[in-house]
């Protein structure tokens, strides 16, 4: 499984190539979004127009969500714990989506590979390049 970080969403919508021709060619069942991508989206969606909203909710509804459950919120606490014992941080949502692709051995798609690198165990992908 894929799952789609907020920055990979956010191309899309902008029609970056690579990432357009990607999430095209992915099979529907291969590619889903966390919960908290979701969030993320949608937060900034309430600050376009109507055109880009209805854009934004048609591909929201095509994408399978995964939600932040027990297992996620397990495995964050883990990675988070591990991070802070190495002396690393990363930004909160992205350690719940991270704890969300670990407990499902996805992989996440993301050009965010700087700070998501910092995850033991959670495989990346960057469809920008």
């Amino acid at each position: 499984m894929i799952l789609l970080d907020t920055n990979t969403v956010i191309y899309y919508l902008k029609g970056v190539e690579s990432v357009v021709a990607r999430l095209n060619a992915a099979s529907r069942h291969e590619v889903a979004i966390p919960s908290l991508t979701v969030y993320e989206i949608e937060y900034g969606n309430r600050k376009t127009g109507s055109r880009r909203r209805a854009i934004v909710s048609a591909l929201l509804a095509a994408l399978t969500q995964v939600p932040f459950d027990g297992e996620a919120a397990q495995e964050a606490a883990r990675i988070c714990s591990d991070l802070e014992a190495r002396g690393l941080v990363i930004g909160p949502i992205d350690l719940l989506i991270a704890g969300t692709a670990v407990s499902r051995g996805a992989v996440l798609a993301t050009s965010n590979t700087r700070e998501f690198s910092r995850v033991k165990h959670l495989r990346l992908i960057d469809w920008t390049k």
